[in-house]
């Protein structure tokens, strides 16, 4: 068995992995200080199980991993893989090559691996015991290591002879079987301690299996007790239970029957109250109807009042309408006999001046002396007198167009009032007719449905369904929560 090959990756300086191939024969591994020949035989030690970080040159495992530098960052885990040769067998196992792998996280989880497979520490250092190969095994010494063999005491001198003699591996059997016959004294120990305290309760426990013995003879007498009573009654009540069977086989008949007869009378009674419903919608119908009516006969008697009124406002201003207009038209003759007048003495005057011109124009050129301021007198007398009557015309034309309008507004007014009292009065016969027919029509049916419901509920009384119905039928009968009174035409009226 030699060492063939060792990989480091991400352990200590070893940032890469690295693989190193040894041959038979000594190898020797040479570099200045500081180069990382020490981080190959820590690896060994370490992938050999070394727990200690101090012995690997750290302060605690996680210093194993690759830290970190300049150019590079830091890895996540460390790994050393030992590939032995096993082709003489000097390991227990049946493989011609043995490879064992330790990682360790930063997290401070740590793996084990035989040719892969997973394991535990105890395994790998069983496997190498009396070989020669281990942490504090002879096979690796390091720097001062001669020296401190030598100078320690002979007890731990006997480690190393031990492992080179290959009796370690049984010593520590020896000290597994010493632990482990030392924990079974002390369980047979504890064991005797049960006895002794198990015998003291053997007298109160037989006393006790003796009453669980009485007690379970009794438990299955009355077990049969009660099967029996149990018997008896079940076989009352199934007695009791046919009678009850033939009781309810009659009553269901006697059901089947009264329900026939309950259908037939509710099928009756839902006619009759459909009826009655529509009765009630038409009633109903019948009341809008006559409050409409009675609405818009209050609504024509207020109109009629109003027309009356005003019939009569318009009569009093039609007569007070007629002497103002007997008046204007007697103002209007004697206003046109003025005219006429007027119009007569400006033609006498309009000619006797043309006279006066023509006599001033024949003598004009004679006398322009005295003759001239005379004429001209007479010419300012005859202008003023003209002038005079031209305004007198004037005035009796406005008055005279006045009186023809206010005769022509007078005369719209009449007609468009005696139009409108003629349109209410045929409106007011018309409302009244209809109320009249109304009327004539809500007593014959008020008449025939109060028949009806008297009829109606006196089935109902005789089905002993409505008992106290009867008795609130009259000139009344109430629909929900109004009531309805029927009264003739002339009471309505």
């Amino acid at each position: 068995m030699f060492l063939k090959r060792i990989e480091l990756g991400g352990f200590k300086s070893f940032a890469d992995k690295t693989e190193m191939e040894f041959v038979r024969g000594i190898t020797a591994v040479v570099g200045p200080n500081g180069s990382g020949k020490s981080n190959i035989s820590d690896g060994i030690r370490w992938v050999l199980g070394e727990q200690s970080a101090k012995s690997l040159r750290g302060g605690k495992m996680e210093d194993i991993i690759f830290a970190g530098s300049d150019a590079r960052k830091a890895v996540n885990f460390g790994e050393v893989s030992l590939t032995l040769d096993n082709e003489d067998h000097a390991l227990a196992l049946d493989f011609g090559e043995v490879t064992v792998t330790r990682r360790v996280h930063r997290s401070g989880d740590s793996e084990y691996f035989i040719n892969k497979q997973s394991c535990r520490l105890k395994d790998i250092t069983e496997l190498f015991m009396d070989t020669g190969i281990g942490k504090e095994a002879y096979s690796i010494i390091g720097q001062g290591r001669i020296e401190e063999i030598l100078s320690t005491r002979s007890e731990d001198r006997r480690g190393i002879f031990e492992e080179a003699s290959g009796i370690v591996k049984y010593k520590s059997r020896k000290r597994d079987a010493t632990r482990k016959l030392d924990e079974t004294e002390q369980n047979l120990l504890r064991i005797h301690d049960l006895v002794t305290e198990l015998e003291d309760q053997i007298g109160p426990l037989k006393e006790q299996s003796e009453k669980a013995i009485h007690y379970k003879e009794l438990r299955s007498q009355l077990k049969s007790q009660e099967i029996s009573m149990y018997v008896y009654q079940i076989e009352q009540i199934h007695a009791s239970w046919s009678k009850a069977n033939e009781r309810l086989q009659s009553l269901k008949q006697e059901e089947v029957g009264l329900a026939a007869i309950v259908s037939t009378h509710d099928a009756k009674l839902e006619n009759d109250r459909n009826a009655l419903r529509i009765l009630e919608t038409e009633t109903e119908q019948l009341q809008a109807a006559l409050l409409q009516f009675s609405e818009a006969t209050e609504k024509s008697e207020g109109l009629g009042e109003l027309l009356k009124e005003r019939s009569h406002h318009l009569q009093t201003n039609q007569e007070q309408l007629k002497v103002t207009l007997a008046a204007s038209e007697e103002r209007h003759r004697e206003r046109e006999t003025e005219l006429l007048a007027l119009r007569e003495k400006f033609g006498k005057l309009e000619h006797e001046l043309n006279d006066v011109r023509n006599q001033l124009s024949q003598e004009e050129a004679k006398l322009i002396g005295v003759t001239g301021g005379i004429s001209q007198q007479q010419e300012e007398s005859l202008k003023g007198n003209l002038l005079e009557l031209m305004n007198q015309m004037a005035q009796t034309r406005n008055e005279i167009r006045y009186v023809d309008q206010q005769k022509e507004t007078l005369e719209r007014r009449m007609n468009r009032a005696a139009e409108e009292s003629g349109k209410w009065e045929e409106q007011k016969e018309t409302l009244e007719s209809r109320k009249a027919d109304i009327e004539k029509k809500l007593f014959a049916w008020a008449k025939k449905s109060v028949i009806y419901v008297v009829v109606t509920l006196r089935k109902v009384n005789d089905s002993s369904r409505c008992r106290s119905c009867s008795k609130k039928v009259g000139a009344q009968f109430v629909n929900g929560n109004r009531s309805v009174k029927l009264r003739s035409p002339a009471a309505i009226r």
